[in-house]
């Protein structure tokens, strides 16, 4: 039985967008809802510096204290379920199985053949 630990540490700064679009839509989500957290992915802002305005392209992450931030951050955690139903990762039996459990933005996977699960997980 192998443990791997994962921390999520400043999940809500590394938000991978084409990620959670791809789950949105995987899971059946509404076009327009959809679209409007594209809309959202497309941030920019604009500096000044020295009386001149910057244009700057906001790669990943998300507004500070923005709403959507933990109903997002929940649907990236949709692979937990995923995980858990995969019969070919194989987890630690002890009356049931256990394959992972998660902790504020910790997660612990509790595998056994860690070669031929690890792949999976990755998938």
């Amino acid at each position: 039985v192998h443990g791997v630990f994962l921390d999520a540490q400043k999940a809500f700064d590394n938000v991978n967008w084409q990620f959670m679009i791809s789950q949105m839509e995987q899971m059946g989500f509404g076009g327009k809802f959809v679209d409007t957290i594209k809309a959202y992915h497309k941030q920019s802002a604009k500096v000044m510096i020295n009386g001149d305005l910057t244009d700057i392209n906001i790669r990943k992450g998300t507004r500070q204290r923005c709403p959507l931030l933990p109903l997002l951050f929940v649907l990236t955690l949709e692979i937990n379920r995923n995980i858990r139903d995969d019969s070919e990762i194989k987890g630690m039996k002890i009356k049931e199985e256990y394959k992972l459990q998660a902790f504020a933005d910790d997660l612990v996977f509790i595998l056994q053949e860690l070669l031929k699960t690890a792949p999976k997980l990755i998938e």
